[in-house]
């Protein structure tokens, strides 16, 4: 038995301190999972995030799970559990609907980018306080394996023995201090089990950041703000290479969640950077380092940020206000896609996974050329970048990446994904004498 949470966790970052290499970050399973997570962070000086994973469970059962939820909005479901419970399909999706709302508020809460803005390439720590039937570990770990994690560790103080075994295949490494035949319930095996607040979360965290190592150097760079119409300060990064200019620029507009630090947007911006390409990317309201809450982050409010972004880069004396175009991301896709129908200063767009939701009207009014990257794997989206194809009033072409899944997770995949953006770019960016 545990004294309490931090004990558990000092043992945990005994027991992983010997086996662990390499870039590597935790991610805890709010609230209690924090808790354990800490002290694992003041022994190995990494990076703290939030797995923002959550249980669904049925309002008359708030206790039993039947699935999770990950911040992508992706479920894993018990059948034995959602049949036991006599729920239907509606009763899924209102408890899926309901976990959603806690897991953006969170987000808003808690201030820290999901998992994913440390992937590809890392290994993953997961941690919680303990592990009864596992569903949501698992949806952290399914989360974390789609995000590219270099490898991936469940820690835990304690465990039921069919969680434990069913990890011990399903993780890379699976560390559980306790795995108990008889397990009822984590709080068991805990003198002091007190709730972890909201409130302990976040200064939980920010005593996290002031312990860790950076995990990479510093982004070269200039870090600037601007506001959108509302008078949020939205905050951005702008890369110019060490050539004189001005530079045709490249604006980045991200999809939901995500922001300026994503990973894969970072590896596009540094590809066109090395081309002669200025890149600059920024948070959209109520993401990251901007202002204003998630509430406010409407497309329609994207579409306004990502007009106030062009107007900063078009008084900029580094870049060549005649030569932008704009690259979206998953719903960034369809922000690019309504402000290009209005906006003569787009002179080319390059659409990733684009998800084009609420933007398919304005595609007709789109004479930019348009360039649509999407993944082998992300049969969904293809299908509707091949309706989208039809409908974009300019020069546009469809490519499908071999490997690619909707977060081009694969590096030999983004690397490509990387080079047709480039391309497309050097062709339809040319200064105009």
């Amino acid at each position: 038995m545990f004294r309490d949470r931090a004990e558990a966790g000092r043992a945990l970052a005994a027991e992983l301190a010997p086996v662990l290499s390499g870039p590597c970050v935790v991610a805890a399973i709010p609230r209690g999972g924090v808790a354990v997570a800490l002290p694992i962070v003041e022994r190995l000086r990494v990076p703290l995030t939030v797995a923002y994973a959550r249980k669904l469970t049925a309002p008359f059962a708030p206790e039993f799970a039947f699935g999770a939820l990950d911040e992508d909005g992706q479920m894993v479901l018990d059948p034995e559990s959602v049949a036991g419970l006599g729920l239907g399909p509606d009763d899924v999706e209102k408890a899926k609907a309901w976990v959603w709302a806690e897991i953006q508020r969170r987000m808003t809460l808690y201030r820290v980018p999901p998992l994913a803005h440390h992937l590809p390439g890392a290994a993953v720590v997961l941690v919680d306080d303990g592990l009864a039937t596992g569903l949501t570990m698992r949806a952290a770990l399914e989360y974390a394996r789609r995000h590219g994690a270099r490898e991936i560790t469940v820690a835990v103080p304690c465990a039921a023995t069919e969680a434990a075994e069913r990890f011990r295949r399903a993780a890379d490494r699976f560390v559980s201090l306790i795995v108990d035949d008889a397990f009822t319930a984590v709080g068991t095996y805990y003198e002091d089990f007190s709730p972890v607040t909201d409130e302990d979360v976040v200064a939980m965290l920010a005593r996290a950041q002031q312990l860790a190592a950076p995990a990479d150097p510093p982004e070269p760079g200039l870090r600037v703000s601007f506001k959108n119409s509302l008078g949020r300060e939205l905050a951005g990064l702008l890369l110019v290479p060490a050539s004189g200019g001005p530079h045709p620029v490249v604006v980045f507009a991200h999809g939901w969640g995500s922001g300026k630090d994503s990973p894969r947007n970072r590896a596009v911006a540094h590809a066109l950077r090395a081309e002669g390409f200025a890149a600059f990317l920024f948070d959209f309201t109520g993401h990251g380092d901007s202002g204003g809450t998630l509430e406010e982050s409407t497309p329609a409010q994207q579409v306004d940020d990502l007009g106030a972004a062009l107007d900063l880069l078009e008084a900029l004396g580094d870049v060549d206000g005649g030569r932008m175009g704009v690259v979206g991301a998953s719903s960034g896709a369809a922000v690019a896609l309504l402000r290009a129908a209005e906006d003569a200063r787009i002179r080319a767009l390059v659409l990733r996974s684009a998800n084009p939701e609420g933007a398919e009207a304005a595609a007709p009014r789109v004479k930019a050329p348009a360039l649509l990257i999407v993944g082998e794997h992300d049969a969904p989206i293809r299908i509707l970048n091949e309706e989208l194809l039809r409908h974009l009033g300019g020069p546009r072409r469809l490519e499908v990446v071999p490997a690619g899944d909707h977060l081009f997770a694969e590096p030999a995949a983004l690397r490509q994904a990387s080079a047709l953006t480039v391309g497309w770019f050097k062709k339809h960016q040319q200064k105009v004498e």
